[in-house]
């Protein structure tokens, strides 16, 4: 296994009793900063994982605001007043199906940034298919829905990530041995709604973010797969000529830009993008809506096209310097979340 790991500066670390995290929880700075000196390293780990998950919601949904409607409503299944209830994986979704607490369209219009009228149409026609179930104001998840949006695959690919990881966070002295997968994916099972409502909440507002960026979440994911196609370009580039990975830059702020800036780069001669028959078979989005995405991507200056007709990113346009902000945003959220969520498997007294 290739174990390449950059070290935190002694400089940055809290250098108090080496005994201190033994009792402590760890703490979300640190693990934000071996993140961010191994965005290149471990990063892809996460973007396959979040790739397959957000496909998967079209492949199922065919509408990216009603999963979000739908995230929301299966994390208020889990919330009863003060109390939160701890169901695994199988008992979860062995249920016929599940009252939810009272939720008002209100309530999901303005934690989801979806108009009030389009909440309401979208809860239509979620019933109408019966994945919903409403009397009056009281709404219940059916079985379809809940079978529909189980994370069988997500689980295995985010203990993955999890797992490269604990490897690099292994090197630091508080944190102890890594974490192999297969203990982790364990754990999720047993403890799936504790674990699956802190990723929801690191979820919903990240897709919510994004819509505000891109204007709707579909062209964030056509601008989020040509990323990924290249970030896998500029690893192979460099590869190519033989530069070490070092060279590129490791931190969140670089790392962006590099992927983004790809196109101008003296290692790349001829930019080799992704198509938009490409990109609707990976995101499950139809052809037609793919092309209309890709002209308003266009239009904002942020994406070109080759005389192949495929579509890469570019540094220019104004929708950039939001998109690396809100980039940095989210690095932080996901430092929090893995925080939360290696203080429940070391931390806590729930085990394996």
């Amino acid at each position: 296994m290739n174990r390449k790991i950059f070290y935190i500066n002694q400089s940055q670390r809290k250098s108090d009793d080496p005994n201190r995290h033994n009792l402590e929880k760890f703490d979300s700075n640190e693990i934000g900063l071996v993140l961010s000196a191994n965005t290149q390293t471990i990063m892809k780990h996460w973007i396959k994982f979040q790739q397959e998950w957000v496909n998967n919601i079209f492949k199922q949904f065919k509408d990216y605001e009603k999963y979000l409607i739908i995230m929301y409503l299966v994390s208020k299944s889990w919330e009863d007043g003060n109390l939160f209830k701890f169901y695994s994986i199988d008992k979860y979704y062995a249920k016929e199906n599940i009252s939810l607490p009272s939720i008002s369209l209100l309530e999901l219009s303005e934690n989801l940034k979806i108009p009030k009228e389009t909440t309401r149409r979208k809860l239509v026609e979620l019933e109408k298919k019966s994945l919903i179930k409403r009397e009056g104001q009281k709404i219940f998840l059916t079985k379809s829905v809940l079978n529909l949006q189980k994370p069988q695959n997500s689980i295995k690919n985010i203990s993955i990530f999890f797992e490269k990881l604990s490897i690099l966070l292994s090197a630091q002295d508080w944190f102890g041995p890594s974490i192999n997968r297969g203990d982790i994916e364990l754990y999720f099972k047993k403890y799936y709604t504790l674990f699956w409502n802190h990723y929801f909440k690191l979820q919903i507002p990240f897709l919510v973010r994004w819509k505000i960026v891109f204007g709707d979440i579909e062209t964030f994911v056509i601008w989020a797969n040509m990323g990924i196609n290249q970030n896998i370009s500029l690893e192979k580039k460099f590869k190519e000529l033989d530069i070490k990975s070092d060279n590129l830059h490791s931190k969140n702020e670089e790392y962006i830009e590099d992927i983004i800036n790809m196109s101008d780069m003296k290692a790349n001669k001829s930019m080799h993008g992704v198509n938009a028959s490409s990109i609707a078979e990976i995101s499950q989005i139809p052809r037609a809506t793919v092309i209309r995405k890709l002209n308003k991507l266009s239009k904002e200056k942020i994406i070109k096209k080759n005389k192949k007709l495929e579509y890469f990113l570019t540094g220019d346009g104004k929708l950039n310097k939001k998109i690396k902000a809100n980039y940095l945003i989210n690095q932080k959220n996901i430092a929090l979340f893995v925080t939360d969520i290696f203080n429940l498997i070391k931390k806590s007294s729930l085990k394996i």
